[in-house]
């Protein structure tokens, strides 16, 4: 049941010192305005307030005014989707970083100011655990190791995101004093810094390697483990390769998880938190009150609205009409999947012609696995597009296996055939090429695409102008677009001492 989701409903109930409540049995927040910092953060109850306050912002990168999903945003960069929307108008900072022109002040300046909320969250909880608290017994002693573990591997989460889009960031474990000006590291720095977070939080070993129940929702070790994988492998760091593949392997043989046998029914919401879930971030629509004043209130996400056809007219019976037509399939995607792979049209839905307004870059085909359906927002208190109940399902089983036989395992072709017999497909060699085309298949919508294809240089040669369509890509990927400016507003509140990613306006 979505009731005992875990993160859900509490996370935004801890902002700051954790003023509000949005109602969940397990979390009892009282008003304590008047009682400073040190006194509050002296007890275990109220440490965990803190804790639950650093997941809150996993839940805001599909809305925070901009819009970039953790899976919608880098779908539209890559080469499987178009922007799509009303016109050409319609999210234009999209368009613009599609066709990789961007500036710095047509850039996802939420997004940057989301992860670093999640940062100083997490620093917070730190500081609070350690500073503040002085756990009387082991059972707190040992509440406390888990705490710190869990917050440790989202401020690697807050900063891997950071670190992606910008690479060149500001960097710092302690929230910053005074004027509020950090040190601003290389991307190769950053990485470090990163990993020497995800090591410590696997050596320590205070997780859960899969939680259950009530605690869905909270980090884990197989979390960390797939966290560290795709760091390592997007840095292409080889020397932590074996390092990677043994935490893959360590993960399958848990038999925790395993491959669903029908695709479509991940997607289902008897499908959240499956045996195939490694790790997802709840959204639900029970009592959501997210707004539009307010978007980072508890609830649903907007991602399923999004993605649903302009004035579709639910002739099918099953989704909804609330769409604003965004992240267009191309037709080159629908093609590229055999007619028998049962994944096509699970991740790609086609609502028929006559049934919908086209919008731009209009191509007939849209995303399927987190489109929104009639009743699934029917809880929610607010702005009903904002809160849908569809789980983001960050890392699933099959990408377990696509890692380790990507990294060299010897069981490579068998992980590799499993993916393909679900999906009822023969065999084929367990090459590279092969398996990032699968991934391709596997995750389209899940926002793996882009990165795929920078880190294994393909996007030189596929993120480049088309003519798929008349609006189609005006502009190519070179290696200087790796990283995006700088929101202006960053580096002017920075005094000029954030450095902006120059290179890429080069030519």
């Amino acid at each position: 049941m979505k009731l005992t989701k875990y993160i859900s409903y509490a996370a935004i109930a801890a902002i700051g010192a954790g003023l509000t409540s949005c109602g969940s049995e397990w979390l009892d927040i009282t008003n304590n305005t008047q009682d400073p910092i040190e006194d509050y953060y002296t007890n275990e109850a109220n440490i965990f307030q803190s804790v639950v306050a650093a997941y809150d912002p996993l839940h805001w990168f599909d809305y925070a005014n901009n819009y970039t999903g953790i899976n919608i945003y880098p779908e539209v960069l890559a080469d499987q989707c178009f922007p799509g929307g009303g016109d050409v108008n319609d999210m234009n900072q999209w368009k613009s970083v599609f066709n990789f022109e961007t500036t710095a002040t047509i850039v996802l300046d939420t997004n940057y100011s989301n992860a670093y909320s999640g940062v100083k969250r997490c620093n917070d909880a730190i500081h609070y655990m350690f500073d503040f608290w002085q756990p009387s017994n082991q059972q707190e002693l040992e509440s406390r190791a888990r705490y710190e573990s869990e917050v440790l591997a989202l401020r690697a989460f807050y900063y891997n995101h950071l670190w992606h889009w910008w690479g060149n960031i500001v960097y710092y474990d302690k929230n910053l004093t005074g004027d509020f000006l950090g040190v601003q590291y290389t991307a190769d720095e950053v990485y470090g810094f990163i990993i020497a977070d995800l090591e410590k939080v696997i050596a320590a070993d205070n997780l859960p390697e899969k939680c259950e129940g009530s605690e869905l929702g909270r980090v884990t070790k197989h979390f960390v483990y797939m966290l560290y994988t795709e760091v390592v492998m997007y840095q292409r760091d080889q020397s932590r390769y074996p390092t990677a593949l043994k935490y893959m392997e360590e993960i399958i043989t848990s038999t925790k998880y395993d491959l669903m046998d029908d695709f479509a029914a991940i997607w289902e919401v008897s499908g959240e938190w499956c045996r195939e879930s490694v790790f997802e971030i709840n959204y639900s629509d029970y009592l959501a009150n997210r707004n539009w004043d307010w978007g980072g209130t508890c609830g649903g996400t907007v991602v399923p609205g999004m993605i649903l056809p302009r004035g579709y007219k639910s002739t099918d019976g099953i989704h909804d009409n609330t769409g604003w037509g965004f992240c267009t399939v191309r037709k080159s995607t629908f093609d590229s999947y055999d007619p028998a792979d049962k994944r096509r049209d699970v991740s790609i839905w086609e609502p028929g012609e006559g049934t919908y307004t086209p919008g731009y870059q209009d191509t007939g085909y849209f995303l399927g696995k987190y489109a929104g359906r009639i009743g699934g927002n029917a809880g929610q208190i607010a702005d009903a597009i904002l809160n849908y109940n569809n789980n983001l399902r960050l890392y699933r089983f099959s990408e377990v296996l696509l890692n380790a036989a990507e990294l060299g395992s010897p069981n490579k072709q068998d992980y590799l055939d499993r993916v393909r017999k679900r999906a009822g497909l023969e065999s084929v060699p367990a090459t590279l090429d092969n398996i990032i085309q699968e991934r391709a298949w596997e995750f389209l919508g899940e926002g793996k695409r882009y990165w795929d294809l920078i880190r294994t240089d393909l996007a030189k040669s596929l993120l480049v102008k088309g003519n798929e369509i008349p609006d189609d890509r005006t502009g190519n990927y070179t290696d200087n677009k790796k990283y995006l400016p700088f929101p202006q507003s960053e580096i002017d509140v920075c005094h000029g001492t954030l450095k902006q990613n120059d290179q890429y306006f080069s030519n």
